[in-house]
């Protein structure tokens, strides 16, 4: 249970009980975001176009499938 759940809304002015209902929210946004992202061992090469993906990109990016070039352009779609 996250620390400011167990405070009681009855004690808190309503401006405290908005901001804590802010930080909740935030945080189940930044959860389901980090549950998106990929993780464990990527590619040596992009799924796309069959490049090597560099080194530093697969190790910045865990679980990395495509290279720069073909990730831009599947967002663009």
């Amino acid at each position: 249970m996250r620390e400011y759940e167990s405070i009681q809304g009855d004690n808190l002015e309503e401006s405290d009980q908005a901001q804590l209902l802010s930080i909740s929210l935030s945080e189940d946004a930044v959860a389901r975001i980090r549950s998106k992202i990929p993780k464990g061992p990527g590619l040596l090469e992009c799924a796309e176009c069959g490049e090597e993906i560099p080194e530093a990109r697969r190790l910045a990016i865990p679980g990395v499938t495509m290279c720069i070039f073909c990730k831009t352009l599947h967002e663009r779609r």
